[in-house]
């Protein structure tokens, strides 16, 4: 495995606004399976980052003008594909029920098949996908070293609660502790414009995953069942589109009714 046999993308990172001062941000180059958004909301005081994929590019660079006020960076929970990218900044913050996780990267992955860690395996069998040879197609940048990719680990400045809100100046979100995909999964909510980034608990276009190791199909279930409650009008999911309220009720009555619940 050589690391001149792939090519070194011009950008990692594909970032996009989806509506007013908010940017979905994503990594072609990542297996798809791992390619995760990361939502970048602009406030007139400060910025709020939710999430921040693998950790393989240099985020905060490729982000560059956008950021030109301080940024809280989030993680919406502690999968490798989420918070790889949390210790480019000063500001982490997370749950505390992930927190350890994120600490110590226990969810930390490999980029070649051959140094895969076994909970990603397992994880790619329970979902029926084909292990492939390697997570990229490209290299992030010049002298990166595949080979000795490991998930940063991250400290988490500040520990998230149920009701905490994160207040950008313009703008405020509330954290939901959303338990279920994992224990300290959260969503973001903002009432103002009925907004909801959800992370992993509601996405589109893939199954909700309720099997991972730390997760726990009641909690997920109740979970869901809170945010259905929501006003919801916009979802910014951890992968996939950005859908509205008749989709979202429309995947969690499916998960629901799928697992008999």
């Amino acid at each position: 495995m050589a690391e001149r046999q792939l090519p070194v993308a011009g950008r990692w990172f594909e970032i996009s606004e989806v509506s007013d001062e908010i940017f979905r941000i994503s990594e072609p180059h990542v297996h798809p399976y791992v390619r995760s958004n990361a939502w970048l909301v602009r406030g007139a005081d400060r910025h709020l980052l939710v999430d921040s994929g693998l950790g393989v590019g240099r985020l905060p660079e490729e982000l560059g003008g956008l950021l030109d006020r301080p940024v809280t960076a989030v993680a919406t929970h502690a999968h490798f594909d989420h918070f790889g990218g949390l210790g480019a900044f000063a500001e982490r913050a997370a749950h505390r029920d992930d927190a350890e996780v994120i600490e110590q990267a226990s969810d930390y992955v490999t980029l070649a098949a051959e140094t895969y860690p076994a909970a990603l395996l397992d994880e790619l069998e329970a979902a029926g996908e084909p292990v492939p040879d390697l997570l990229v197609d490209a290299l992030p940048y010049v002298g990166f070293e595949l080979a000795a990719f490991r998930t940063p680990a991250a400290t988490v400045t500040r520990l998230l609660a149920d009701g905490d809100v994160l207040a950008l100046g313009d703008r405020s979100f509330e954290i939901l502790h959303s338990p279920g995909h994992s224990p300290g999964s959260i969503c973001l909510w903002d009432r103002a414009s009925c907004t909801l980034v959800s992370g992993d608990v509601l996405v589109d276009g893939e199954p909700l995953q309720d099997e991972l190791p730390r997760s726990n199909r009641g909690d997920f279930a109740a979970s869901l069942r809170r945010l259905r409650e929501l006003a919801v009008q916009t979802v910014l999911g951890g992968h996939g589109p950005v859908f509205g309220r008749g989709r979202a009720h429309e995947i969690i009555a499916d998960f629901l009714a799928i697992r008999g619940l």
